[in-house]
């Protein structure tokens, strides 16, 4: 069976680096675009490996939830043309009754009737849906809808910064792992100054130390094997007494 061709490190990066700027819609981003093409031809390396990923790499936006989001805007615009209501319809049936009773003094000279009896009763000249209790009654179930409505913004509203925060932590961890990445891939190609000699030389020393500790632990291991091998006096000692209880066992 053939092997499987093994995938060239500047390629990896290259292909996470598409896949990540189209899954975000950055593939225009002039970082991007540009360490792509480095990348990919491994051109310009040193100068690309000068560039903090951290300080370039673009953020990518928070795609939150489009209609839950406009449900949430209606939902504030109703609630926020309520407010108003009860005011204007308490004044408007204020008018209506004030009208009406101006009408019914004008043809009752003689009657005893104060403002707010008239306003509830009537007397036939004002319309019952627009009397005192009526008109409150309907000022109360519109300002019970408006708190339902505030509770529901409120529960809404969490709910979509929640779903934000979390949607922010999730784009900032994929920017961060891609952003080593990045850095681990350019680590090498960096230009050779102080710094980079020096972290070179200690990467290479830990390497060594490393290797040293394993090649250390695998001496142990070998020497305890060797020591449990039977010496070659042991061996010819077995096969004579092996022999001799051969001889024994003989007729």
């Amino acid at each position: 069976m053939a092997g499987v061709k093994k995938v060239a490190p500047h390629q990896i990066l290259a292909n996470s680096l598409q896949s990540w700027a189209q899954e975000n819609d950055l593939l225009t981003d002039p970082y991007i675009s540009g360490l792509s093409n480095a990348v990919s031809n491994r051109k310009n390396l040193p100068m690309w490996a000068s560039l903090n990923p951290l300080e370039y790499l673009p953020h990518a936006p928070a795609q939150i939830n489009k209609t839950l989001k406009r449900i949430v805007l209606f939902i504030t615009i109703t609630r926020n043309a309520l407010v108003f209501l009860p005011v204007a319809l308490t004044w408007y049936a204020i008018a209506k009754a004030t009208s009406a009773f101006a009408i019914y003094t004008a043809d009752n000279t003689l009657g005893v009737v104060n403002f707010l009896d008239f306003w509830e009763n009537g007397y036939g000249v004002l319309a019952e849906e627009w009397s005192l209790s009526h008109v409150a009654t309907l000022d109360f179930q519109i300002i019970l809808v408006i708190i339902i409505l505030t509770i529901a913004i409120t529960l809404m509203d969490k709910r979509v910064r929640e779903n934000h925060a979390k949607l922010v932590t999730a784009l900032d961890e994929d920017r961060i792992n891609l952003a080593l990445t990045i850095s681990a891939f350019l680590f090498d190609h960096q230009r050779v100054t102080q710094v980079s000699m020096n972290q070179s030389l200690a990467k290479a020393l830990r390497d060594l130390s490393n290797s040293t500790e394993a090649l250390d632990k695998s001496s142990k291991e070998l020497g305890k094997t060797v020591k449990a091998i039977p010496s070659n006096r042991e061996i010819l000692t077995e096969l004579k007494a092996i022999k001799s209880r051969n001889r024994i066992d003989l007729p």
